[in-house]
């Protein structure tokens, strides 16, 4: 999980989880991400995951339930004991939906999420993913229920139409249901610049998070 506590044991934590479509990248090339929050005194965490093919879906998300399980458990030793926000881009941002009704987690913040899961089969991202009819319907956020969380949701408005339209389709859905959480549209930035935006101690994204704390 790799916590790093604040100096504050009760200060806010942002748990951040990293993207690269399920089947790349690794959390230590995101640790930038925890930049903004962290200067500004929260703590944060940052938990890995098996990537496909040697995990599917069903199984990242529950290592990513699992991870946070442990916060739970073992957060105040490493002093980390106060709200935890759970966020996360691409294939984080999904993740982070997908795992907001953890109990540990007060609210998130999904970024550039993958939010329905049915194009993806069609796509060359299916060849490792494979993933299920089950997972499609179970794990996809727009078919899931309403987590009575804020969930805050960006999306840079140069950002791919599918991703675009996920975001604002889950921000609808959810309310419809009065559930509480912003839609950020960050203008001008495409699917990898928008990350600036937390990674900066003044940036937009930053600020949502300071919010949700």
């Amino acid at each position: 999980m790799g916590p790093l506590p604040a100096a504050d044991a009760g200060a806010p934590c942002i748990v951040f989880i990293h993207g690269g479509y399920w089947q790349r990248n690794s959390k230590d090339q995101f640790a930038s991400m925890i930049a903004g929050p962290f200067a500004h005194g929260w703590a944060a965490a940052l938990p890995g995951y098996t990537l496909a093919p040697d995990a599917s879906l069903t199984e990242i998300v529950a290592e990513i339930n699992a991870a946070l399980d442990w916060l739970a458990a073992n957060g105040p030793a490493h002093g980390i004991a106060g709200k935890v926000v759970l966020s996360g881009w691409s294939a984080g941002g999904h993740l982070t939906a997908a795992c907001l009704g953890h109990a540990r987690v007060s609210a998130g913040l999904s970024i550039s999420g993958v939010f329905e899961l049915g194009p993806i089969r069609d796509t060359y991202l299916n060849e490792k993913l494979s993933l299920t009819d089950t997972e499609i319907e179970t794990l996809s956020p727009l078919r899931m229920p309403m987590i009575k969380k804020p969930l805050a949701i960006a999306y840079g408005t140069a950002e791919l139409p599918p991703l675009v339209a996920d975001s604002r389709d889950l921000h609808a859905k959810r309310a419809v249901e009065h559930l509480p959480g912003v839609l950020i549209p960050v203008a001008g930035s495409d699917h990898f610049t928008i990350t600036h935006e937390l990674r900066d101690a003044d940036g937009q994204l930053t600020q949502q998070l300071l919010l949700l704390g």
